[in-house]
């Protein structure tokens, strides 16, 4: 089964090729271990060339998982973590605290090392659904079967996923009436590139703090003052274009696509220049009924 892989869109002047290469970054939110010992965690590659090397998770100072990757250039890809029986037990032995390492290069370039520490979760075992009710007929012969009594109409309340893969446990909002309403906001990627400067890049996941409502089927967009998190920025609100496009709602999920978009400038009075910063970022998102 191939990974899903959504890319971060790209800033409207791209980083010269002779920049500094910039570090993967581990995602701190890897999703919940599965009952089959599966979870995934984003891994980004902010640079113009594509990364090559291994994934190894360790507990307590032993590995207990080991993978190859393949990050492509200026990309978030989901990786798949895959851990045995005797893997998981470590893991619940010291909490769910591991170290998730990395050790990747680009062609021709030195291996570069870098890791995160997280917690994992375990999900919880899911309930078997109760038998359907049967009865009578009214007036009819209690002996014969009869159907199921009608089950109740889904609720509002929605849980979403970004990407393909996982829990749906990144975010949670209303749907009613053809309209979605986020009420616990999810995070996407985004890279932010120095146009002059040193040319730096950076990616980061920034909160998509816009709850709506929006109208699923529609492509909507709306501006609003924000907290951007991206280190080539600076810190305090600024004005955040927050997008919803390719919505549709098929059966009992809603899909579409989460984008934002923002910029920034810094004037360096020793050279008399300005560097201006472009920052946007995309994810894809599936959602379904939480209850």
């Amino acid at each position: 089964m191939s990974r899903p892989l959504f890319l971060a869109v790209l800033a409207f002047l791209a980083a010269p090729a002779g920049a500094a290469a910039a570090p993967a970054k581990v995602s701190p939110h890897p999703s919940t271990v599965s009952p089959g010992g599966r979870a995934t965690v984003e891994v980004a590659n902010p640079n113009l060339h594509t990364l090559r090397g291994t994934a190894a998770v360790t507990v307590a100072g032993v590995r207990v998982v080991a993978r190859r990757v393949v990050l492509p250039r200026r990309s978030v890809t989901t990786v798949a973590l895959s851990f045995d029986a005797r893997a998981r037990k470590a893991l619940r032995s010291a909490g769910g605290r591991a170290t998730i390492t990395l050790r990747l290069r680009r062609a021709g370039g030195p291996m570069r090392k870098v890791g995160r520490r997280v917690t994992l979760r375990f999900a919880a075992a899911t309930p078997q659904a109760p038998a359907p009710v049967t009865g009578p007929a009214p007036g009819g012969d209690a002996d014969v079967p009869h159907g199921p009594v009608p089950t109740r109409p889904v609720s509002d309340k929605w849980a979403g996923r970004t990407g393909g893969e996982g829990p749906y446990d990144d975010f949670e909002l209303t749907v009613s009436g053809g309209r979605m309403q986020f009420t616990r906001a999810p995070a996407i990627p985004v890279s932010c590139f120095e146009n002059g400067g040193a040319h730096r890049s950076a990616l980061s996941f920034e909160l998509f703090a816009a709850p709506g409502p929006w109208t699923v089927g529609s492509d909507e967009s709306v501006a609003q003052d924000g907290i951007a998190l991206n280190q080539l920025v600076h810190s305090g609100a600024r004005p955040i274009t927050y997008k919803v496009t390719g919505t549709s709602m098929s059966g009992a999920s809603v899909t579409g696509t989460l984008g934002m978009s923002f910029f920034d400038s810094r004037y360096d009075p020793f050279s008399n220049t300005i560097t201006y910063v472009n920052c946007a970022g995309a994810q894809s998102f599936e959602a379904v009924p939480a209850g």
